[in-house]
């Protein structure tokens, strides 16, 4: 089985995400400092599980993640025109 090559943009994504995560399950351990470690990172994955739910029930957040989203698309480099 061969390995998909993964891009360095992937790898620099997947790297935030990872910093962003643990920030956050800093955070949920402020809310309750007795959570243990491992308790904090399950209720972490129950809040990212129920954030769908969330944006659902508020459409102001759901149309915030399209604004970013749409401005992330327009900073998008153009692709690279193949020369022949």
């Amino acid at each position: 089985m061969t390995k998909a090559k993964i891009s360095s943009k992937v790898v620099r994504a997947r790297s935030l995400l990872i910093y962003e995560l643990e920030e956050f399950i800093g955070y949920i351990r402020t809310i309750d400092p007795e959570l243990e470690p491992d308790q904090a990172i399950v209720l972490t994955a129950r809040v990212l599980d129920e954030l769908p739910n969330l944006f659902q029930q508020n459409p102001t957040l759901l149309d915030r993640i399209k604004e970013v989203a749409t401005s992330m698309k327009i900073k998008r480099p153009a692709p690279m025109p193949n020369v022949q």
